[in-house]
């Protein structure tokens, strides 16, 4: 034979049957999943209503309100955490020190290009310089420098 489904009421008496045997074994488990479940389809401010009617003492509604209590989340252990953030700060410092090192190289490169200049070079640079200074009067440009 198949089952037949119950009725919304049937299934809320059956489920407060289910509440109050578990309150009176004290059966923490099944507690919290009934009660999560009648939150879920009623909503907390009925469960909140429901623990006060059902429960019969102060120490039974306590005992009921803390099976509701979340869980303790287990604590991860520092010293992995510790370590991963170590490693990750020793690979952004060589990083950084990389980059350090090739800023330094490039400006290295620079001056000693800058340096390199044939006396030619230097001597036509001043040359332009000294021609443009009678268009240019008013530029402040690093051709003014190099005369």
């Amino acid at each position: 034979m198949v089952a037949h489904p119950l009725s919304a009421s049937a299934r809320a008496r059956k489920e407060l049957e289910a509440l109050k045997l578990a309150l009176a074994e004290k059966n923490e488990a099944a507690l919290r999943l009934l009660s999560d479940r009648y939150a879920h389809r009623q909503g907390p401010k009925a469960l909140q209503l429901l623990i006060r009617k059902l429960a019969s003492t102060e120490e039974i509604a306590n005992f009921w309100q803390l099976q509701l209590l979340p869980k303790e989340i287990p604590k991860v252990e520092i010293s992995h955490t510790e370590l991963i953030q170590e490693e990750v700060a020793q690979e952004i410092n060589s990083e950084e020190e990389i980059i350090q090192e090739e800023i330094i190289i490039q400006e290295e490169i620079i001056e000693a290009e800058l340096t390199q200049q044939s006396p030619l070079e230097i001597k036509a640079r001043s040359e332009v310089a000294r021609r443009l200074r009678g268009w240019l009067p008013s530029w402040d440009g690093p051709l003014r420098q190099a005369s």
